[in-house]
């Protein structure tokens, strides 16, 4: 599963239309877990589209409008204040995502599902599952994401912080309009969301050891060091034939991060001898405990 999660990841940096692919495929799963299940039960999602379904339950317009209208003053302080790729590639994303969400307004009419909880479950986690694929393809839909990025450069709030508080805000708002029934399905939706999420997110993050035997195990180890960020460990061992001492790198690195160590260690001993190992459990810097 790991390594098959690998070769999606490095292909999505490979081919920039194979990311754009995905990023669409996203944005849709998302807007049908929103239109399809969430609003048919007047439930609410995050941030940005949450608070334009606030609106389009109480006015009645288009949600995909609605939801470009509230970005419009957020890209701009996001051009004034962020990197400008970033935020063109949100804007992308988030122009695409308003035109699906406006497209796809009335699918909930052929959905046949008319239970509330179900359309809590399914509404989140597809809503969760198309963000993850956004965010696996390296793009944000803008919105909260933009406004959290400038609150943490402004103030140091973290990021994770700050977007708790806005969906927050949103729920709140949701709760005085339509009572607290629908505020606590709601936020049963954003906790299966923010699961689907995670596990996309985190579907491509398993560990792997990597035994590295070469004689330029210098060279190895700083650019792993500089372009990796990951700690390495010199271990002391004897070539059983040549009885010479040899240097062995030992480092512990994501799946996505194996070929470019090949890379790094093939460049500078084509005759490297390496060792890919599968992790159980890894704590420690830059790496965190899996929850139980």
């Amino acid at each position: 599963m790991g390594g098959f999660m690998s070769q999606v990841r490095d292909r999505l940096k490979e081919h920039p239309s194979l990311r754009m692919a995905t990023m669409v495929l996203g944005l849709s799963i998302s807007a049908v877990g929103v239109n399809g299940f969430l609003r048919q039960a007047h439930l609410l999602s995050g941030g940005v589209t949450g608070l334009a379904t606030v609106i389009n339950y109480l006015t009645g317009v288009n949600v995909g409008l609605m939801t470009f209208l509230i970005n419009v003053p957020i890209f701009i302080l996001g051009f004034i204040y962020l990197k400008k790729d970033f935020c063109i590639m949100s804007m992308i994303n988030m122009i695409i995502y308003s035109f699906i969400l406006g497209m796809t307004q009335n699918v909930g009419g052929i959905i046949p599902v008319h239970d509330m909880f179900l359309q809590t479950i399914f509404g989140g986690f597809l809503n969760g599952l198309g963000i993850g694929l956004v965010f696996r393809a390296r793009a944000s839909t803008g919105g909260t994401d933009i406004l959290c990025a400038i609150i943490k450069m402004k103030s140091n709030v973290e990021i994770k912080n700050s977007n708790f508080a806005f969906n927050v805000g949103v729920v709140m708002v949701g709760t005085a309009f339509f009572g607290l029934t629908l505020g606590l399905y709601t936020l049963i939706g954003f906790y299966v969301s923010s699961l689907a999420l995670g596990f996309i997110k985190d579907a491509m993050n398993y560990q792997k050891s990597l035994l590295i035997i070469t004689d330029e195990p210098e060279k190895i180890a700083k650019d792993i060091m500089r372009d990796l960020v990951r700690g390495v460990t010199f271990l002391n061992a004897e070539g059983a034939y040549t009885k010479k001492p040899k240097k062995i790198v030992y480092t512990v690195a994501l799946t996505s991060e194996i070929p470019r160590i090949k890379d790094i260690a093939f460049r500078h001993d084509k005759k490297a001898f390496i060792s890919v190992s599968d992790i159980t459990e890894v704590k420690g810097r830059g790496f965190k405990a899996k929850d139980i």
